[in-house]
């Protein structure tokens, strides 16, 4: 099975339970990045939504910008936290089996805001973001980086394991502030953290591409 295999279209209770999912990260990441002098309390917050044919709304993504401030107290946008929410397309990732996982939350720092109209988004075959380091199996390194917050990164969640502000909390909000404040791995994303999905790296003809399981 690949991602050809269309699934059926996205309801409007699971769209607006993507939304609702996206106003509260929104504000609980807005507050803690504000606090910690990364972001704006209420700064702006792109955002994007994906659509595919027959498929309509699968996925929207939020992007926060990360603020550096220089000697002379100036202020410029140095990275960006994101976060996208995969209901079906190509960003959902498939499990050992080539089955879709089902509906994910990645979570990341790139240097680019995430757009689904310019192909900056997270996708899959994986093929096209190669090379990356597999940390622990659960977190996607790119030391090469044009953000002045060190090495990109990407993580992905299972979207059902998300109930509530504590789990986003624990899964989103307090793993990502840990990345960006460079520590270590087992620190800032635990193997035990709420439907944290693992990686496995696949051999395929065009180089390496991914794989999911639960944890």
């Amino acid at each position: 099975m690949n991602h050809d295999a269309q699934p059926a279209a996205i309801s409007n209770e699971q769209w607006r339970h993507a939304k609702a999912l996206q106003q509260q990260l929104d504000a609980l990441l807005g507050e803690v990045l504000g606090a910690a002098k990364l972001s704006h309390k209420l700064g702006s917050v792109e955002e994007s939504v994906q659509q595919v044919p027959a498929l309509g709304r699968v996925a929207l993504a939020s992007s926060l910008p990360l603020i550096v401030r220089n000697k002379k107290r100036k202020e410029f946008i140095g990275g960006w936290l994101n976060y996208q929410i995969s209901l079906a397309g190509d960003g959902v990732p498939l499990q050992q089996d080539g089955t879709p996982v089902g509906a994910v939350l990645h979570v990341a720092h790139w240097a680019c805001e995430f757009a689904f109209e310019y192909d900056a988004f997270v996708g899959f075959p994986a093929s096209a973001w190669q090379p990356w380091e597999n940390r622990g199996n659960r977190l996607l390194w790119w030391e090469e980086s044009e953000s002045h917050f060190g090495a990109e990164w990407t993580y992905t969640l299972q979207l059902a394991a998300l109930k509530d502000d504590e789990a986003l909390l624990a899964a989103v909000v307090r793993p990502a502030l840990a990345l960006l404040q460079g520590k270590p791995l087992d620190e800032a994303l635990p193997a035990d953290v709420p439907g944290l999905l693992r990686y496995h790296d696949v051999a395929v003809a065009d180089g390496c591409d991914l794989r999911v399981s639960a944890g």
